[in-house]
């Protein structure tokens, strides 16, 4: 059941967002959407950390920025949508990493897609793929890989619990990953890119702080398929 939070201290935006949302009946109907008046009221619900939050930038007590902080804090894997009717993005908005800025002034059209755009995300961030290391069968949430290197005969897989060695070819792996936002930076890694901090003409920063190397062959390609998915998630 994929959980959604909205939050917003204005009631007849709430309520527009609210019946926009279930008449789009997102993931088949298989949600649950809880509303808050307030930063406050979300940071202190029982059900964080919810898979989606559309959160109101201008709130009395905790502005909307904050709220997000102290989100991030814990709740890291949130897809997080702002929602404004006059502020304009800020260096601040993205230490926080919305994938989307909504604007009320959005016609429902405009709405619908932004929204559409964020229930994609949070498929995205909630699909697994099975992998076989050694004996055991791992069942691994694609967005916590990091990046898979190839070691010898085998291809180990960085993830945020740890590191894990499969028996598999580096081409079958980028065939089922790349769908899912994931490329080559060089013939020896493949790396998620949500999980790029920084990309240079040399190297690839993880955010683990892993550094991985570009090589020359692949820099080009690398560079723009990352553009390209990075277009998508802001």
């Amino acid at each position: 059941m994929i959980t959604i939070a909205i939050c917003d201290d204005a009631e007849r935006d709430l309520q527009l967002l609210e019946t926009l949302i279930r008449k789009m009946n997102p993931f088949d109907g298989q949600f649950e959407l809880d509303v808050f008046s307030s930063g406050e009221a979300l940071l202190s619900s029982p059900k964080r950390p919810y898979d989606m939050v559309v959160l109101d930038v201008q709130m009395p007590e905790l502005s909307g920025y904050t709220t997000a902080q102290k989100l991030r804090e814990s709740d890291q894997k949130t897809v997080l949508a702002f929602l404004t009717g006059v502020a304009a993005p800020t260096v601040e908005v993205f230490r926080v990493t919305p994938f989307r800025y909504l604007m009320k002034q959005m016609s429902e059209e405009e709405l619908r897609q932004e929204l559409s755009a964020c229930f994609h995300e949070v498929e995205r961030t909630n699909r697994f793929v099975t992998l076989q290391s050694g004996g055991d069968l791992l069942r691994l949430a694609v967005s916590s890989i990091l990046y898979l290197v190839i070691q010898g005969r085998s291809v180990d897989v960085i993830t945020d619990k740890g590191r894990y060695s499969i028996k598999a070819k580096m081409a079958d792996m980028y065939s089922l990953l790349a769908p899912h936002g994931f490329g080559y930076c060089h013939k020896s890694y493949l790396c998620n890119f949500s999980r790029v901090m920084s990309v240079s003409s040399a190297s690839v920063i993880m955010e683990n702080g892993d550094i991985l190397p570009v090589s020359q062959p692949k820099a080009k390609s690398f560079k723009s398929e990352f553009l390209r998915f990075a277009k998508t998630t802001i």
